[in-house]
C-alpha cells in the first residue's frame, strides 16, 4: 500500500531553525512535501494558491506572529512553535485555534516530536470533519432524531425533532426523555395496535409519541446503543417518524373494507 504523503508548510524566520528541520525530515525520510516561509507575508503568498495538511509555524516572526498565521487557516490545523515559559501565550494560541504546541529548545530535539504531532494533528482534522459530515447528514434528514445518555437525559436533537415535537433545541436539552412518553394507559387518541414502553430489543416498532403542547401522536421508532472505541455504551440514538397518515390510511382501508364484508353479508343471505 503506498504510504500516504502530507503537504507541510514550516513558517520559520531563522535560517538555522528552517535547516535543521528540513534536515530532520530528511534523515527520518519522513512522507513529507514540505514548503518554507520566511515571514508572514511569505506564508501569505503561498498559503493563497497552495493547499496545505498542516501548518507549523514558529510564534515570533519577522513582520508578525503566529496569531497572523491563525487568522489565514481556518481549516488547516497549526502547531505552533514557541519557547519554554509561554505558557500563558499557549493558552492564547489554543483558544485562537492552533491545535497543539511544541517547546523550541537550544539543541532542537523538539524536532524529534514533529512526526508524532503531524500525524495526531491529520487524524484529529479528518476525524472532525467526519463528525461535521454525520452532523450535517443527522440534522438535514426528514425524519427526527434524538439521542440520551445513559441516565435517559436528551443530549442531541435534530431540526425535524424540534419541528415534530414543538421544542426549541434549548427547552429539550437535558431534560429527561420519558418527557416525550406518554403513559401505559390508553387514550381515546391511542390504539391498542401501539405499544407504549420500550422494547427491549432494538428494530423498528410502534409508540405513541406526546408534544410539547400535549398532542398525542403515532411514531415508527429505531434505536441503537451508541458504543466508544473500547465497546462501552455511552449513550442512545432513537430515529423518530411521525406515522398518523399511514394511521389514516390504514382505517380508511379497516373500514373499506368492513363496508364492502357487510355489502357481500346483505348480498349472499338468501331472500
Amino acid at each position: 500500500m503506498k504510504e500516504s504523503r502530507h503537504r507541510v508548510l514550516l513558517v520559520e524566520d531563522d535560517e538555522l531553525d528552517r535547516m535543521a528541520f528540513t534536515r530532520s525530515v530528511e534523515d527520518a525520510n519522513l512522507p513529507y512535501d514540505c514548503r518554507i516561509a520566511g515571514s508572514v507575508s511569505e506564508a501569505r503568498a503561498i498559503l493563497g494558491p497552495e493547499r496545505f495538511d498542516i501548518v507549523i509555524s514558529d510564534y515570533s516572526l519577522g513582520d508578525g506572529t503566529a496569531f497572523d498565521i491563525l487568522d489565514m487557516v481556518k481549516d488547516i490545523p497549526v502547531i505552533l512553535v514557541t519557547g519554554a515559559g509561554d505558557e500563558e501565550l499557549v493558552i492564547k494560541a489554543w483558544k485562537a485555534g492552533a491545535y497543539d504546541y511544541l517547546i523550541k529548545d537550544l539543541e532542537r530535539n523538539y524536532l524529534k516530536a514533529v512526526p508524532v504531532t503531524i500525524e495526531n494533528a491529520i487524524k484529529y482534522k479528518k476525524t472532525k470533519e467526519r463528525l461535521q459530515l454525520l452532523s450535517g447528514a443527522i440534522m438535514s434528514t426528514a425524519d427526527s432524531v434524538y439521542i440520551t445518555d445513559l441516565e435517559g437525559k436528551i443530549i442531541f436533537v435534530n431540526k425535524a425533532f424540534c419541528k415534530a415535537y414543538g421544542y426549541e433545541e434549548e427547552e429539550i436539552m437535558g431534560k429527561d426523555g420519558n418527557v416525550l412518553w406518554i403513559g401505559k394507559s390508553e387514550s381515546d387518541y391511542t390504539r391498542s395496535v401501539f405499544r407504549t414502553q420500550i422494547s427491549a430489543n432494538d428494530g423498528e416498532i410502534g409508540f405513541y409519541h406526546k408534544r410539547k403542547d400535549g398532542s398525542i401522536f403515532p411514531v415508527s421508532l429505531s434505536r441503537s446503543i451508541i458504543k466508544d472505541s473500547t465497546g462501552k455504551s455511552v449513550a442512545v440514538v432513537a430515529v423518530l417518524r411521525d406515522i398518523s397518515g399511514l394511521i389514516l390510511v390504514e382505517d380508511k382501508i379497516k373500514a373499506l373494507n368492513q363496508k364492502l364484508q357487510e355489502e357481500f353479508r346483505l348480498v349472499s343471505e338468501p331472500l
